[in-house]
């Protein structure tokens, strides 16, 4: 290839790296670049296929998250590297020894082009050409970028990791599961008011988290192999907890809807956007916890006719429940991984 090809080829690849990152760790909207979106799907495909074959054991999946975080950082580097190296490479005068003015050989200017845009300064090996000594700083200038990029991200990416672990504890506070959480509710008589204080209090956290997983969708492949740190767990009690709440349990015995009303909106709108983004559907609805969990507990319910129709009402969202959490890895019959 002649010299502007190149040239022309490394300035496409920097560019990409650049936009790629910046639309990553910065985008609210669009979530990841082009290649940071294939990158993360690829790393979490190929180790979900690992887990799977070997029926789940070793934990692998709890490396999801840091592996794609880091082949998304090699990916980055790599290719502002190789376009810096094509850069220097268009012209064979561009990189020269600084001692002899002889000029590099391609291994030399892989090497030039690493320290350059990784601002090491060892000063080896020089600029030989006009536009070379204008295109060192600038690739100084754009490794520098890039590499507070990451770091900008990188905390971001935590703080949302830890936001979706510590709702998915306050689901699980309430209790172990969708029976626990209704029975420490029930006073007797009523659902207590701290009762509709705790499903109030889960609005925000549940939405933030969606937005989260918007904005940066690294976080989804983040998986925790604890049930009570897991978001997909901790969505799927919340569904069977609303569920026997506005479904199952007597109109007159219901929690005040202020309190569930928004709860649910805001877990339709979630279920949305990571469905979107991150799974499809499952093929069949979650089984709908039984009426008789209820009944244990002392709260009036509905008729199994009634009830059974309200749950195929729900079939909808208790698919989609399922697929996110086959998405994270887990199978809701045995509740592991």
């Amino acid at each position: 290839m002649t010299g502007p090809v190149v040239a022309g080829l490394g300035c496409v690849l920097i560019v990409l790296a650049l936009v790629d990152a910046a639309v990553t760790a910065l985008s609210v909207v669009t979530g990841t670049g082009p290649v940071t979106g294939r990158v993360a799907r690829g790393v979490w495909r190929a180790l979900r296929a690992v887990h799977t074959r070997t029926r789940g054991t070793g934990g692998l999946l709890k490396w999801s998250g840091t592996c794609t975080l880091l082949v998304t950082f090699l990916a980055w580097t790599v290719l502002l590297w190789v376009g810096w190296w094509l850069v220097f490479t268009a012209q064979e005068a561009a990189v020269v020894s600084s001692r002899t003015s002889v000029p590099a050989d391609a291994w030399t200017r892989v090497y030039y082009a690493g320290y350059t845009v990784f601002t090491l300064g060892t000063g080896d090996y020089v600029p030989g050409t006009t536009w070379a000594r204008v295109a060192t700083p600038v690739a100084s200038l754009s490794g520098l970028f890039l590499v507070t990029l990451s770091l900008t991200y990188v905390v971001q990416v935590v703080q949302a990791v830890v936001h979706k672990r510590a709702f998915a504890e306050q689901v699980h506070a309430l209790g172990r599961d969708a029976a626990h959480i209704v029975a420490t509710g029930w006073t007797g008589s009523g659902f207590s008011s701290m009762f509709n204080q705790h499903l109030v209090s889960l609005t925000e956290p549940l939405l933030r988290m969606g937005e989260q997983h918007l904005a940066y969708p690294v976080v989804h492949y983040f998986h925790s192999t604890v049930p009570t740190k897991a978001p997909a767990v901790a969505l799927a009690v919340l569904d069977d907890t609303l569920l026997l709440l506005d479904a199952g349990a007597d109109p007159r015995a219901r929690p005040d809807p202020a309190a569930t009303a928004p709860l649910v909106a805001a877990l339709d709108q979630v279920l949305d956007t990571l469905r979107g983004q991150f799974f499809r559907r499952a093929d069949r609805e979650r089984p709908a916890p039984p009426l008789s969990v209820l009944g244990r507990a002392g709260i009036p319910t509905v008729d199994e006719e009634r009830y059974a129709a309200a749950v195929r009402r729900h079939a909808r969202r208790r698919r989609t429940v399922r697929g996110f959490l086959y998405s994270d890895g887990w199978r809701e019959d045995s509740e592991r991984s």
